[in-house]
């Protein structure tokens, strides 16, 4: 499987749902903000995308993951910041679609982390994918 552009699977579950998304690698990397209270970048970028490399993750609403979200990534469960992003983004996604439960989230990539080939942007494209489907908001 080579996705070429985030896609999504329903699983067996209406509110399971499985998503993959490619990474890329930067050639010109925007430096700084123009305007910082919008985030509007002082440059633009420019950015391939990889066919060989992706993030695919699966989200379920089934209230099985207890009293906080089961965050797996490459089989392991992060903690510090990436476990916070993971949660705050799973927090959002429930405040707008009015899902309680909370999640189970398994994430795999083919590529390392933080090996320069924007493994968070493939990984959060795959989560908000996976999750807002899962949640029934697509």
């Amino acid at each position: 499987m080579t996705p070429s552009a985030p896609s999504t699977s329903a699983a067996p579950t209406a509110h399971t749902a499985t998503a993959s998304a490619n990474t890329n690698i930067a050639l010109i990397k925007y430096w700084g903000k123009a305007d910082e209270s919008l985030m509007i970048p002082t440059t633009s970028s420019l950015s391939l995308t990889l066919d060989d490399t992706w993030t695919t993750t699966t989200v379920s609403f089934d209230g099985g993951a207890g009293d906080a979200d089961a965050v797996r990534i490459n089989g392991s469960a992060p903690s510090g910041t990436a476990l916070t992003r993971v949660t705050r983004f799973l927090d959002l996604v429930r405040e707008r679609s009015g899902i309680a439960q909370r999640a189970s989230v398994d994430s795999t990539s083919t590529v390392p982390l933080a090996a320069g080939l924007a493994s968070s942007a493939a990984g959060f494209a795959a989560l908000a994918a996976a999750a807002s489907r899962a949640a029934g908001m697509d």
